[in-house]
């Protein structure tokens, strides 16, 4: 089979499911999100054919085929060996949309050799084995002693047999093999740590593990495999976690294996470790090591100094890599040349490339490394990795944004940068006007060639202006914006109350969340009509920045049955555009960023406050019965305890607060009327809160919080793990926040703004 070069990304979601077998907690779109159709398209539409989907064997084969279940175990969990129907719906759905684009996918076995497996009685039955409370989750134990994790060893005893291995490879093949978007088997992601020689128990980082091990077992699933289909890809794992630079015989001294077609995977990042969890140049370089090298500090030709280990292995025996697995660090200029440079010589090796992580699950949204676009200016925001690697594959492809201030204090300059995601093949000359005067310190931009460009300039606009800036010079260009000069903007809502707001908005760098400006996806998507899922509201004030696009979006996966009771909320247009989340199991809208500390201290992708710092949310809704509740906004850590919150309980208005450290407060306001629209707020400083409704103060606090940065920001719902728990059972028109202290009479038109977008 000779080298062809491809690109794609890991379709992450399947393999998620962190707590099986001890808990329900296998919920689809919350524990384990299945990729979406409209993935497998957006990334075909930009070059990327060849994808790798991960796979959790425990979900697709919930009993291996030499477990003695009982009548129960069948019952619940299904024959010994059947695949899990549900599971392999969703797997076909994803094939069956690679197909419908002419593209491929992978199947990875993302189990690193091991099982997690209940412990089976003499008589087949498990203890505390408990039917889950709805067809979408699996069957678990309500006693976590009887949960083990089984792992692959040839000596006598082992818990995780061939026989296990070769059945679950026989039924994949029989059941995909003719696929047409079946891509190849990837027979077990990342083994390590094995046992050691005549052991059944991992050796665990302690060292001395059997390296004969994987490849019997390797052998035995290529047999198996080639038995159903003789010619489909497979795709091959060494020892040590599959890093490219462990391929040769100190690992792996039994590689190659015999056997036509197959593919040696590595994975190769540009960290100290290897491992992709590396965010921070300046921390990495301070390790002051380099696996595959030893003592030293990575360089800019880490990454493809490893490639080249694997790509002169490949060359001395005749065979083929890929390389699928592999990510850029995007906070520093130093990781993106790191991994242009690999990426190039893998590419002009010929080798296939996929990067971690893609798909549509809620935690690779903002990961250190990811290729999970997002939603800017109405447009599908391309992850930093996708131009670098359309660059090194000559793919022309970009979509031009900007972002920059919008608030000029006396006239002062504010920088405003437009940027490419994408690749370029040529520059891109651009023009900037105003309409309104004011300087600017140069009005002809190029975004250069390659991968990603920018350029920016500054606009000192008239002082006591509202100075619109337009671009012109290209098919695509980013959308208009105003700066604001206002010496008053309060006294200004006289002229124009929407301009007055917006420079309200821009002053403390505000993001606003219209529904009027709802997309039905931030993947390909087209303005939400009247009862169109609503996947995606653009930032339409100052929030964003480049590299930070505070986006509002939905992933709820509903292509399927069995994907749970989780769904997209709805856009209604009367009276007014909104968000309608009255429907059982609807879920809101969520911006997911994170917590800049421990490995990533600079990370550009986070929110504006925390709960102890000045902060404010305002939100115009409309309750459709007396008593509804839910949560209307959230700024929150998912899955913590601190938040900040303005919430619905039983038709009355509160404001909540909770830091880490057990700190909180509660300002509970009036009854809203039912079927009219509201304006409900709340404001923050050191030791004072206010919670406002349509414009006058409910209640109000005086409590200190203890510092606790926010990582996520929810319209319409609560902390995304408590599914549709916590969503608000009614409308809302549009929500703005931003960090900062507004004075009452600024907060006021802010109010009297959204409730204008309402209608009111």
């Amino acid at each position: 089979m000779p080298p062809v070069a491809t690109l794609g990304t890991n379709l992450s979601g399947l393999e998620w499911a962190s707590n099986i077998r001890r808990s329900a907690d296998t919920r689809p779109n919350l524990d384990y999100t299945v990729p979406r159709a409209a993935d497998v398209r957006w990334l075909a539409a930009n070059g990327f054919g060849k994808n790798r989907l991960p796979i959790m064997w425990e979900l697709l084969q919930p009993v291996l085929v030499d477990t003695p279940a009982n009548a129960q175990v069948r019952a619940l969990l299904g024959e010994p060996g059947a695949l899990n129907e549900t599971q392999a719906h969703f797997i076909q759905g994803v094939l069956d949309a690679h197909a419908q684009v002419g593209a491929r996918c992978i199947l990875d076995l993302h189990n690193y050799c091991r099982y997690i497996d209940f412990r089976y009685q003499a008589d087949g039955s498990v203890i505390g084995l408990t039917a889950p409370p709805d067809p979408s989750l699996q069957a678990y134990t309500t006693d976590g002693s009887q949960v083990f994790t089984r792992i692959f060893a040839t000596a006598p005893g082992t818990t995780l047999s061939q026989r296990a291995f070769t059945d679950f490879w026989t039924r994949v093949a029989q059941r995909w093999k003719d696929h047409p978007g079946f891509g190849g088997y990837g027979l077990m992601n990342e083994p390590h740590d094995m046992p050691r020689p005549g052991q059944t128990a991992g050796s665990d980082n302690t060292g001395g593990e059997d390296l004969s091990i994987w490849p019997a077992y390797a052998r035995a699933a290529v047999a198996a495999i080639r038995a159903v289909d003789p010619q489909g890809p497979i795709y091959v794992a060494g020892n040590d976690w599959g890093g490219a630079m462990n391929i040769g015989p100190e690992f792996n001294p039994e590689w190659p294996l015999a056997g036509s077609d197959l593919v040696y995977e590595v994975h190769s990042y540009v960290d100290a470790f290897n491992n992709g969890n590396g965010f921070d140049w300046d921390l990495e370089v301070a390790k002051n090591y380099t696996a595959g090298f030893g003592v030293g500090p990575v360089t800019l030709d880490t990454g493809l100094n490893r490639m080249r280990i694997a790509t002169d292995w490949a060359h001395a025996h005749g065979t083929r890599i890929a390389l699928t697995e592999t990510g850029m660090p995007f906070d520093d200029a130093h990781w993106i040349e790191a991994f242009r440079r690999m990426a190039a010589f893998t590419w002009q090796n010929g080798w296939e490339i996929q990067s971690w992580v893609g798909g549509s699950h809620w935690l690779a949204r903002s990961h250190g490394i990811n290729h999970v676009p997002g939603w800017h200016q109405n447009r599908t925001l391309e992850p930093l990795v996708g131009g670098v690697l359309k660059s090194v594959a000559g793919i022309d492809r970009a979509t031009l944004f900007d972002d920059g201030g919008g608030w000029s204090a006396d006239g002062a300059p504010v920088t405003i940068t437009v940027y490419a995601r994408g690749n370029l093949a040529n520059a891109v000359t651009l023009t900037v006007s105003a309409d309104n005067g004011g300087t600017f310190s140069k009005q002809t931009l190029v975004i250069p060639a390659g991968a990603n460009g920018e350029d920016s300039f500054t606009f000192a606009p008239p002082a006591g202006s509202v100075s619109t800036l337009r671009y012109a010079g290209a098919a695509q260009v980013p959308p208009p914006r105003k700066v604001y000069a206002l010496a008053d903007p309060v006294a200004y809502a006289a002229t124009n109350l929407e301009d007055a707001a917006r420079a309200i908005l821009a002053r403390y760098a505000g993001p606003l969340w219209n529904m009027a400006d709802g997309y039905t996806d931030y993947l390909l998507g087209r303005p939400a009509a009247d009862r169109d899922p609503l996947r995606a509201v653009s930032d339409s004030g100052y929030g964003s920045s480049d590299g930070n696009a505070m986006e509002m979006l939905n992933w709820m996966n509903q292509e399927q049955p069995g994907m749970g009771p989780l769904q997209p909320p709805l856009m209604r247009t009367a009276p007014r555009p909104h968000l309608d989340l009255t429907a059982d199991g609807a879920t809101g809208l969520w911006c997911k960023k994170v917590v800049a500390a421990g490995t990533d201290p600079n990370a550009r992708n986070r929110l504006p406050y925390g709960v102890a710092d000045p902060h404010f949310a305002v939100a115009a809704i409309g309750l459709p019965a007396a008593g509804t509740s839910g949560t209307v906004f959230q700024a929150t850590v998912a899955g913590d305890p601190s938040h900040a919150e303005l919430a619905v309980v039983n038709g009355q208005a509160q404001a909540r607060w909770a830091d880490a450290g057990g700190g909180s407060l509660v300002l509970q306001g009036p009854q809203l009327a039912a079927g009219a629209v509201s304006v409900v707020s709340l404001a923050s400083g050191p030791g004072t809160q206010q919670l406002r409704v349509n414009s006058a103060v409910a209640a109000s606090g005086a409590r200190t919080f203890g510092a606790a940065p926010f990582a996520d920001m929810l319209v319409g719902w609560g902390d995304p793990l408590s599914g549709a728990a916590a969503t608000f059972r009614g409308h809302v028109y549009a929500v703005a926040t931003g960090r900062g202290a507004p004075s009452a009479a600024e907060l006021a038109v802010l109010e009297r703004y959204l409730a204008s977008l309402a209608g009111a």
